[in-house]
């Protein structure tokens, strides 16, 4: 019976000791919470010899009333440009190898060797019920030019049957004034064949990974898609990162319709993709993808067709026009490089 009476004892001290816990900690409104205060920071000079040195950001924390972990992510924007993320961390500071933070400032927009002013501020973000923006510092930074591969080369049994010397084996595009990004359309029949990518038309320093992998799986040495279809490849070098995605495809101009983006979609038909021209005008084409990056700039991957092949604008100007009349059939074969205008 004691030990009866001492357990309720004890369980009644406990209950009340979380309720003056609860009591004495409430979550904050989201207009009363502290914001995170950053601290101040040195200029950020990126160069060729130091890219592999890092950097650290601190700050004051913020009070959101609770005591929790809080996550806080870094931000950088320069000019009127979005505001790119940089890391994310718990605590009160975060460190960031120079490269990769070159990388960010240069996706942002600092041009290379160019100092700029740019603003970085925290996101302090609690659980999913709210977050709150530090006040921005503004740094002076200078970026290096890191030096990006000229071509890119996509091999497999489907792309070449895995010899270099093939014409089949898919060249990737550079994206038109985007250094370090380069795309390609293709078809892909067989999820269970692996391809890889290369910066020479050889073996050695081939990859299947930039480090970060969007929309397809590794295995053995090699990536593969999931399923058969029609796939754009980006390969984007200013984050480390690949990513495939179901192909978009348009036409564009007066023999489609109009100039509007993403309003005149190339069809899938077996294994190349068609379009039929409603007016006659000049034939304009071109692919996108949400990885590119390139918004409304759709001439940055811009292609057309010249003497059956497929012609692709990459950093060069307008290309050759092409006329058509309405009611042609616009054909395009990705894999063998050619297309046809009946």
């Amino acid at each position: 019976m004691k030990k009866t009476v001492l357990f309720i004892i004890l369980a009644g001290v406990l209950f009340a000791s979380c309720e003056k816990d609860q009591d004495m900690y409430k979550l904050l409104p989201e207009d009363q919470a502290e914001k995170p205060v950053l601290a101040a920071h040195d200029a950020i000079i990126v160069t060729e010899n130091n890219m592999g040195d890092m950097t650290t950001f601190r700050w004051q924390k913020a009070d959101f009333g609770v005591p929790t972990d809080i996550e806080y992510t870094l931000y950088v924007k320069v000019g009127d440009g979005e505001a790119a993320a940089v890391t994310t961390a718990f605590g009160d500071s975060l460190t960031i190898v120079l490269e990769d933070l070159n990388k960010i400032l240069i996706a942002a927009g600092v041009e290379p060797d160019s100092p700029t002013k740019a603003q970085f501020f925290l996101e302090a973000a609690y659980k999913d019920l709210y977050k709150i923006n530090s006040d921005a510092i503004t740094l002076d930074v200078s970026t290096f030019k890191p030096l990006f591969p000229d071509a890119v080369y996509m091999i497999g049994q489907e792309f070449g049957e895995w010899n270099w010397n093939n014409p089949t084996i898919a060249e990737m595009i550079p994206i038109n004034g985007n250094p370090g990004k380069f795309w390609a359309v293709r078809y892909f029949a067989n999820p269970e064949s692996g391809f890889k990518w290369n910066t020479v038309k050889a073996w050695g320093g081939d990859f299947f990974s930039l480090g970060t992998d969007v929309g397809f799986t590794t295995r053995d040495g090699n990536a593969f898609v999931s399923e058969a279809g029609f796939y754009i490849i980006v390969i984007d070098y200013t984050a480390n990162k690949i990513t495939i995605e179901p192909a978009q495809v348009y036409g564009m101009g007066d023999c489609f319709g109009g100039w509007n983006t993403g309003q005149y979609p190339f069809a899938a038909d077996g294994n190349v993709m068609k379009i039929t021209t409603s007016n006659e005008g000049e034939l304009r084409i071109y692919a996108n993808a949400s990885a590119a990056g390139v918004g409304g700039d759709w001439w940055r991957m811009e292609f057309v067709i010249l003497d059956g092949k497929i012609a692709y604008r990459g950093n060069g100007n307008d290309q050759e026009r092409v006329r058509v009349d309405a009611g042609k059939v616009v054909t395009l074969d990705f894999n063998n490089g050619t297309g046809t205008i009946q």
